[in-house]
């Protein structure tokens, strides 16, 4: 597939609102239906100079984004992130290049050791995928979020930097 990386522009702003409400995202994530676009524009933006804001293009068509919002102060060194795939196109590696141009970046260019975030337990392809680019369990949170008219639970992941043993 042909797809490049490149950094979020203003107007992917319609197609990431295209994902954004997809089910499947909508359903292992926090978010909520219904959201209006300017919210979803609001969500997708840098909140920090330190943000990264990615897009995964095919033939001028945004399929996929991911974002890697590095903490403040004593948490400098960490970071939380979050990918979304387009429907349509799942299961092509498009959130493996995501995920390894975050890490890249939190890696090589604003020196982030540590990466994570929350997932749902039931959510085994996302897992899969962090846990092939390092990620472990680090715990559960039981009856984390409501989601289906029902409280579920979500593990806790990170991936620290390996080190270079200097």
């Amino acid at each position: 597939m042909d797809l490049t990386i490149r950094a979020m522009r203003e107007d992917d702003a319609q197609d990431l609102f295209e994902i954004y409400n997809q089910p499947a995202f909508r359903f292992g994530t926090l978010a909520l239906p219904y959201e209006s676009f300017e919210a979803v524009k609001k969500w997708a933006e840098p909140r920090s100079p330190r943000d990264l804001h990615l897009a995964a293009e095919r033939e001028g068509r945004l399929v996929g984004a991911a974002a890697l919002r590095p903490f403040y102060g004593r948490r400098a060194h960490a970071a939380e992130f979050w990918i979304a795939v387009h429907e349509d196109f799942a299961g092509n590696g498009i959130g493996s290049r995501l995920l390894a141009a975050v890490i890249d970046t939190a890696d090589n260019w604003i020196n982030v050791s540590r990466i994570e975030m929350t997932v749902f337990t039931d959510n085994a392809r996302a897992i899969a995928l962090y846990e092939k680019f390092g990620f472990v369990i680090e715990g559960t949170h039981r009856a984390a979020s409501f989601r289906n008219g029902r409280l579920d639970d979500v593990h806790c992941m990170a991936r620290l930097r390996p080190t270079s043993g200097l």
